[in-house]
């Protein structure tokens, strides 16, 4: 929302909330339960599942909810009129800057565009958050792939589109015949963003950030840098307590809470991606939403902070909950189950995963006779999801390890 112009608890009733996408679901549940009046814009293959989850008032179709001239359209023809009070927002990736550009063509409350792009377009969010001198990646933009021999930074780098997520269609380029194998291949549609490559573990934050103050940090720890799931790492987390690791979340405080400032994102929620190094922290990217997988649920159960419930409080300008919250001594993890791609014939029960130790939430996605897609291929491919407590890091670390090799061992697949 605009500085000038908060949206006020009083209004929510009169005024409608028009969130961009129906995903994640916890979303129009947050708002609904704030009272606010939901107009849900989705794309035609989402409308059954849409209407099937029930929380919006209202559910417009648009061709695409990333195309600001379909999402204007498709209100036009459902009648739908705004008037400035109403609130044009999203809680997904990709409409982000779409949602700021209905939201000032319909004269209504949204991001203002710079916000939004500083927190889509990654090459502009590495610019911002290197003139307020934080240690970041170089970057540089390519138009073609053959255009790669240009980039004025020596390998290894890493080639990814600008306004992604998930690591979805980045590589990791370490030798110069990887990149005369890019630069020679079939055309991807371009452009390119180039990044020198960064070393060091990566660590994930997620926080809320209100009035530009930040209220909280979590801070974990991913099992394996996010881009290695390409290799067959592991896709997973640990929260690390941050009275054990006083000294890192201090450094990951001040980093957040410059990059925020720099990128212009004073309210709402956030998801920090950093590296760790000797010399200190590097940034790698920052999104202004809740962060994916069940990231949302161990910073539940860790902090007792809902991160979904905090982007509503955010849009519809409500005070944060954040102080009312109750900390768990515990710590707790997350992991997606791997699995070698085929037909499944046979796989754990739910009983049986549940009994591992310190297994708190399973959630399967494929069972026996379904498709497991290649997890090298999709971070999201996965058999199912876990989320894991323990005393410490450390016990929720290898109690994940340990349920992944227990897991893509008991597996049996065929080839689909």
């Amino acid at each position: 929302m605009t500085a000038t112009q908060p949206f006020r608890g009083d209004q929510h009733h009169e005024d409608p909330v028009v969130v961009l996408g129906w995903k994640p679901t916890e979303v129009l549940t947050a708002l609904v339960e704030h009272g606010a009046r939901v107009i849900c814009v989705c794309e035609p293959a989402d409308l059954a599942a849409a209407e099937k989850a029930g929380t919006a008032d209202r559910i417009v179709t648009a061709a695409s909810v990333t195309d600001a001239a379909e999402v204007v359209g498709a209100l036009a023809r459902e009648g739908v009129s705004l008037a400035p009070g109403a609130v044009v927002c999203t809680a997904d990736e990709f409409p982000v800057v779409t949602a700021s550009a209905v939201g000032e063509a319909l004269g209504c409350r949204s991001w203002p565009m710079p916000r939004a792009l500083a927190l889509r377009d990654k090459f502009v969010q590495k610019q911002l958050v290197r003139r307020a001198g934080i240690r970041v990646a170089q970057a540089y933009f390519v138009e073609r792939m053959a255009d790669l021999a240009q980039v004025p930074f020596p390998l290894p780098y890493v080639v990814k589109p600008f306004d992604e997520a998930g690591s979805r269609r980045t590589t990791v380029v370490r030798t110069a015949e990887e990149a005369a194998r890019l630069q020679g291949g079939a055309e991807d549609p371009g452009p390119w963003l180039v990044e020198s490559f960064v070393p060091g573990g990566e660590l994930h934050v997620d926080g809320v950030v209100r009035d530009g103050e930040l209220q909280m940090i979590s801070v974990s720890r991913y099992l394996n840098n996010v881009v290695d799931f390409r290799t067959g790492g592991l896709v997973g987390s640990t929260v690390l307590d941050r009275d054990t690791h006083a000294a890192l979340h201090t450094a990951v405080a001040d980093i957040a809470d410059r990059s925020l400032r720099a990128l212009g994102h004073h309210d709402g929620v956030f998801h920090l991606e950093v590296f760790e190094q000797e010399e200190g922290l590097v940034f790698g990217e920052c999104a202004g939403r809740v962060g994916g997988a069940r990231v949302d649920t161990v910073v539940r159960l860790k902090y007792g902070v809902d991160l979904y419930d905090e982007w509503a409080r955010a849009v519809l300008a409500i005070p944060t909950a954040v102080a009312a919250a109750t900390r768990d001594e515990r710590t707790f993890g997350w992991l997606h189950l791997p699995a070698v791609a085929g037909r499944v014939t046979s796989m754990p029960s739910v009983e049986e995963i549940r009994e591992r130790p310190g297994v708190e939430i399973v959630e399967m996605k494929v069972g026996t006779g379904d498709v497991m897609a290649d997890t090298g291929r999709d971070i999201n491919a996965r058999a199912g999801r876990v989320v894991v407590s323990g005393d410490s890091a450390a016990e929720v670390d290898r109690r994940l390890r340990a349920l992944a090799v227990w897991f893509r061992d008991s597996v049996e697949v065929e080839p689909a």
